[in-house]
């Protein structure tokens, strides 16, 4: 999905920015270095979670936005 490669980006990004490792995020976080290169790398599927952790200890948040639905969506939903 391209939204996670832009978040998987300023993942990468906001780590550097900050000067942190791998292995520093790693230790902040109690994820495998292995996890945190897949994440950087959009790679694989991990938990929201481990997303979550990292974005914390980055600063950063994600937000869940509503998209538009047409009228078969919403209907499908009930």
């Amino acid at each position: 999905m391209k939204e996670f490669t832009q978040i998987s980006k300023t993942i990468k990004s906001r780590r550097k920015f900050l000067k942190y490792s791998q292995k520093d995020i790693s230790e902040l976080t109690g994820i495998g270095e292995r996890t945190i290169r897949s994440i950087e790398n959009g790679e694989g599927s991990t938990s929201i979670l481990y997303w979550y952790k990292i974005l914390d200890v980055l600063g950063l948040e994600m937000k869940i936005l509503f998209k538009p639905m047409n009228d078969e969506t919403s209907n499908s939903l009930l």
